[in-house]
């Protein structure tokens, strides 16, 4: 995923900058949090001082352009953006998988199978 920042401008009646940027992938489009997190790398600020407008990819090409505003303290950006806007901007919490061991996946199977028990050489001759 690269980055090209295309327009950047101050705004200083609101205390932040304002940019305008074309995002280039290959495979998938980045999610939102991607973009955020290459974006606080490549201006040198912090996750909470970025706040991803909108992000709009063209139908059938790797493309993607994107607005974003960086304010210059976190308290500036609560009193100006919306509640649900902040919120979006938020990181994703990682959700932690627990997998279950296999000998317990085994002995489900055996039960959904039923009355059914596994047919064993000495089951096979006993039946002769």
């Amino acid at each position: 995923m690269d980055i090209e920042i295309t327009k950047e401008r101050g705004n200083p009646l609101l205390d932040r900058n304002e940019i305008t940027f074309n995002i280039s992938n290959t495979g998938a489009t980045p999610s939102r949090d991607e973009v955020k997190n290459k974006l606080v790398a490549m201006l040198n600020s912090k996750y909470e001082l970025v706040v991803l407008g909108n992000l709009t990819t063209e139908y059938g090409a790797q493309k993607t352009v994107g607005y974003a505003k960086i304010y210059s303290d976190a308290k500036r950006a609560e009193e100006v953006e919306n509640d649900y806007i902040i919120e979006r901007n938020k990181p994703k919490p990682v959700e932690e998988v627990e997998e279950e061991p296999a000998e317990a996946a085994v002995d489900e199977t055996a039960e959904k199978a039923g009355d059914e028990a596994p047919v064993t050489e000495e089951a096979s001759e006993e039946a002769k």
